[in-house]
């Protein structure tokens, strides 16, 4: 369904990015494990999480992505999908969320999830939004200095006027296209940020889809977990890569270096 005013009463909203346009992995968001598309694995566990209210799609205004919207309006009624500019990503989050923020108090928290992470753990995202509310921060992150979570088990977490303040005074071309590094990179001066790392250092696994490799993973992981545990976490997805190290070795020689 697309956005309504009326149809929302929620506090954590989730806004996950969604085009077809990738240069790497063409359509990826498309491509189907266990005969549903990666979008819809995401929505599922997203949705999973206790601290979740409502999620967005929010895609391009391309006539390419017009597919994204079709597969996704009325899948839940928890889920709206938003169009806005293609390049300017910050843009398209401040819009998004502005559209429903009548609904919301002046606590509306945003969480950013990118739709190339089909894996994530919903308890990951409870374990971050109890942490941002308990520091209560403008911003907390997986990741701003050091990665330690799996790449695609990371996220964000930042306040309604985080964003807008972003979006009034970002101009870099890159701080726009990336939504966030404005906040983070400005944090002294005018946010209160917070690194939220992991137990111990798993940042050598890669869980997300970025090239074919990845998603030949993804779909093993999927494959093996699944059928018995559709409900499946991170350390169930760590066990398995652990007891068949052979499963790494199909994406390793990719490297972990994307801007979150």
């Amino acid at each position: 369904m697309m956005v309504s005013k009326d149809s929302m009463m929620a506090t954590n909203l989730v806004i996950s990015q969604a085009r077809t346009g990738s240069t790497r992995l063409p359509d990826k968001v498309l491509l189907k494990i266990l005969g549903k598309e990666i979008l819809l694995h995401l929505i599922d566990r997203v949705l999973a999480a206790e601290t979740v209210d409502h999620m967005i799609i929010a895609t391009t205004d391309s006539p390419k992505d017009d597919v994204i919207i079709d597969l996704v309006d009325d899948y839940h009624r928890k889920v709206s999908v938003f169009r806005g500019s293609e390049e300017d990503v910050l843009d398209r989050y401040y819009q998004a969320a502005l559209a429903v923020r009548d609904t919301f108090d002046d606590q509306l928290n945003i969480i950013r999830i990118t739709s190339d992470c089909p894996l994530i753990d919903p308890k990951v995202i409870d374990l971050h939004v109890r942490e941002f509310e308990r520091r209560s921060v403008d911003y907390l992150s997986s990741r701003i200095t050091k990665r330690t979570w799996p790449h695609g088990m990371e996220l964000e977490i930042f306040t309604f006027a985080s964003l807008k303040k972003a979006w009034q005074q970002a101009t870099i071309a890159s701080d726009r296209e990336h939504v966030t590094p404005y906040i983070y990179m400005t944090a002294n001066d005018q946010f209160n940020i917070y690194e939220f790392p992991y137990r111990e250092d798993l940042s050598h696994y890669r869980l997300t889809i970025d090239y074919l490799e990845d998603y030949q993973l993804i779909k093993t992981i999927f494959e093996k977990l699944y059928p018995h545990h559709p409900h499946f976490d991170l350390n169930d997805i760590i066990k398995l890569l652990r007891d068949n190290p052979e499963l790494s070795r199909i994406n390793s020689e990719r490297h972990n270096t994307k801007i979150l």
